[in-house]
């Protein structure tokens, strides 16, 4: 069993400018430009694609399954449910496709690493091998 929390803006560095500075000058220039009601709709509609970048997502991954519980929801899923996967510099994303499809990223799961990349694809691997 492996689990462990991620921050992305812990381990941003300059990202974390980008991800602060783009939204807020956003923000003022439709504050000032087209009023408060299209403020409120971009603020809830970008705070809420960016707060993943800012809050906690925990993950468990065992033999029975991956947990993922972020800030509003819990997801579970079997090992069996997934047919591919792929790694990134960032994190590993598991297909329920065999080959890349435009509807791997509706129905998949990306699960985003946190100083420990070598023990979540060793363990990624050998579950994805045994199913």
């Amino acid at each position: 069993m492996l689990e462990w929390t991620s921050i992305p803006f812990k381990i941003g560095g300059k990202r974390n400018i980008i991800a602060i500075v783009i939204p807020v000058v956003m923000w003022i220039t439709i504050l000032l430009f087209w009023g408060i009601g299209w403020f409120i709709i971009s603020l809830i509609l970008v705070g809420g694609s960016i707060l993943p970048y800012f809050l906690p997502t925990r993950y468990i991954l065992s033999k029975d399954g991956i947990v993922i519980y972020s800030f509003f929801t819990r997801q579970k899923k079997k090992w069996k449910d997934y047919r591919s996967f792929y790694v990134d510099k960032n994190g590993v994303f598991l297909s329920p496709f065999k080959k890349p499809t435009r509807l791997e990223n509706f129905r998949g799961v990306y699960i985003r690493f946190h100083k420990n990349k070598e023990e979540v694809v060793a363990l990624v691997k050998k579950m994805m091998e045994s199913e």
